[in-house]
């Protein structure tokens, strides 16, 4: 599966419900808050929340691959 990191998390949980799950084992905790992908998750990037969480891009990219997914949309 293809995965486009340049989308926003809300859409790309919405076309793979399991990176919800994905991003809370690497430490995205609030994603599961209610409110917070129809919120913030409709503009932060897995990049960008990456960032803001100081989670290394490098490490969410292995986790992805790992799962199956092929990465594009990263600088």
């Amino acid at each position: 599966m293809e995965i486009d990191f340049s989308k926003s998390l809300y859409e790309l949980v919405s076309q793979y419900p399991i990176v919800k799950e994905i991003m809370f084992e690497i430490g995205f905790k609030d994603i599961v808050k209610p409110g917070m992908l129809q919120t913030a998750g409709r503009y932060v990037t897995i990049p960008k929340g990456a960032k803001m969480k100081k989670i290394p891009l490098a490490t969410v990219i292995e986790v992805f691959e790992a799962k199956g997914f092929q990465i594009i949309g990263v600088e």
